[in-house]
């Protein structure tokens, strides 16, 4: 099969992994159409074109870059649509860019999916709902990062064939166990680590989880990664409650799995809002592919990456989080054993071999 891709996470070496693999195993040939800037809150991305067998990375001149609904490239960019089996896009059901690209596609025999997060109801003005139109009546089938993405798309009306997938994998070669003796002694690190790598905003439910690891003071501290709005707060409640805590604003991609090391257990304490739900928490699984014990609220899709590989409590109940702290503080072996279970079902569903595979199984039957 030959498919074009655009998606601006792509942007990202990293993140091009699951094509890399399809590529290596001769599955499929990939060409992945991407903006020529992407500018984000880690960096100002600006990838280059290459070529490798199986996989193309191809760049184009794009306007409004850094809106992922709204950009687009310029004309004559998705010549030679004729050319592909499949036109995959993962921007959203209201991507401009994947009208452009639909519209390039008349004419041909290419078929047309895309991805989407969102899994709650936004409030869209009636062009973009005009546009979520537009892009499910040309649309042969579409993948859901969650359950309630594909439920949502749904309701909005779109009849095609849908799966349920995550966007990226994780790799679980460098993503392992090992020692972060080193990294605890440089942060000051000591007893029982407590972890959070995210955005520091209240829905990631952050100050819940300062309030229930308070009540393990003595024994235990906190290490957060990340940064956000909510970070002064969270240094503020955490000192006032007495608990060690340790902030590092932010780190390096490749530097989160030694900060996973260096944690005892991880918390993704999340909150559902009226505009915003766990979409699915890539952290988890990089977490439980270092064996670091999860423990994760009910909020959007984390229950069901976690399935029965980690432990979950009802989102902000500080007093359930309080219980699923203590039982792993209480017993190593408990720990370990919760670490190699969260291991065991990335190795089963989350590698990038994995994800590629699925992706291709699904493109195939929209042929």
């Amino acid at each position: 099969m030959r498919a074009r891709v655009v998606g601006h996470a792509y942007v990202a070496q990293d993140n091009r992994a699951k094509w890399e693999s399809l590529a290596r195993e001769r599955l499929a040939e990939i060409e992945l159409l991407l903006p020529h800037r992407w500018p984000s809150w880690e960096r100002d991305y600006r990838p280059e074109s290459s070529e490798a067998p199986g996989l193309r990375v191809r760049v184009a001149r794009a306007f409004r870059v850094g809106r992922e609904d709204q950009y687009f490239f310029a004309p004559g960019s998705f010549g030679g649509m004729a050319n592909f089996d499949l036109l995959c896009v993962e921007q959203g059901t209201t991507a401009a860019v994947f009208a452009q690209a639909l519209l390039a596609r008349r004419g041909t025999r290419t078929r047309a999916c895309f991805f989407t997060w969102i899994n709650w109801e936004g409030r869209h003005r009636r062009l973009w709902r005009a546009i979520e139109r537009f892009n499910f009546a040309r649309s042969d089938g579409a993948v859901g990062g969650n359950r309630d993405a594909v439920d949502l798309l749904r309701k909005h009306g779109f009849r095609g064939k849908t799966a349920v997938l995550p966007q990226l994998g994780v790799d679980t070669d460098f993503y392992s166990s090992g020692s972060a003796d080193s990294l605890r002694a440089r942060l000051g690190l000591e007893g029982f680590v407590l972890g959070f790598v995210g955005r520091l905003v209240p829905e990631k439910g952050v100050l819940d989880l300062i309030e229930a690891a308070a009540a393990f003071r003595d024994v235990a501290g906190l290490l957060l990664v990340g940064d956000g709005p909510l970070a002064a707060d969270a240094r503020e409640r955490a000192d006032a409650l007495g608990l060690r805590l340790v902030h590092v604003p932010a780190v390096p991609h490749d530097a989160v799995r030694d900060h996973l090391r260096a944690m005892d257990a991880l918390v993704l304490p999340s909150r559902d809002t009226p505009r915003w739900r766990e979409q699915f928490g890539h952290v988890l699984i990089e977490a439980m592919a270092c064996e670091v014990p999860v423990v994760g609220s009910t909020a959007g899709a984390i229950p069901e990456v976690l399935g029965e590989a980690g432990l979950l409590f009802s989102e902000g109940n500080r007093e359930e989080l309080r219980e699923r702290i203590a039982a792993l503080l209480a017993s190593p072996s408990e720990r370990r054993a919760w670490g190699r279970r969260g291991r065991v079902r990335v190795l089963a569903h989350y590698t990038h071999a994995k994800v590629a595979r699925d992706t291709l199984a699904f493109w195939e039957t929209l042929r």
